[in-house]
């Protein structure tokens, strides 16, 4: 699913390039923006992608632990919600604060947030191993 959902994207990105370029085609303004698109979104999915096979992965089999096992959903479920993004920042910009007017904002707080999940989450195994040396 992920090669394939990397190749559909490629392949994407390139024929709208070839499109934009296209003299005929008489796009003016944007030219290549839209691969530009289709490559970043493409790679977003990948990573998300990649996460949801490290979850599984984890689930099926390494050995778990509680905090271990919640830090990994809560990574992820935190990446997921990326997709909604707009819809949030939306519901918060109308009745939270001002300052989520702009989804941006919004986006690298969640980014933030899933890296900070994926630090602890690596750092605790090591922590264990630790205490019982």
């Amino acid at each position: 699913m992920i090669l394939i959902t990397a190749i559909v994207s490629i392949i994407g990105a390139i024929s709208s390039y070839n499109y934009d370029m296209d003299p005929a085609n008489g796009v003016d303004i944007f030219e290549g923006f839209g691969a530009v698109l289709i490559a970043v979104v493409g790679g977003f999915v990948v990573f998300y992608e990649l996460d949801l096979f490290y979850t599984t992965y984890y689930f099926f089999i390494k050995p778990k632990t509680i905090a271990k096992s919640i830090l990994n959903v809560l990574s992820n479920l935190t990446l997921f919600i990326m997709f909604f993004t707009d819809s949030i920042a939306h519901f918060l910009f109308k009745y939270v604060s001002q300052i989520f007017g702009e989804e941006v904002i919004l986006l690298f707080a969640l980014f933030f947030i899933y890296v900070i999940l994926r630090i602890v989450c690596a750092v605790i195994p090591v922590r264990q191993s630790a205490k019982r040396n």
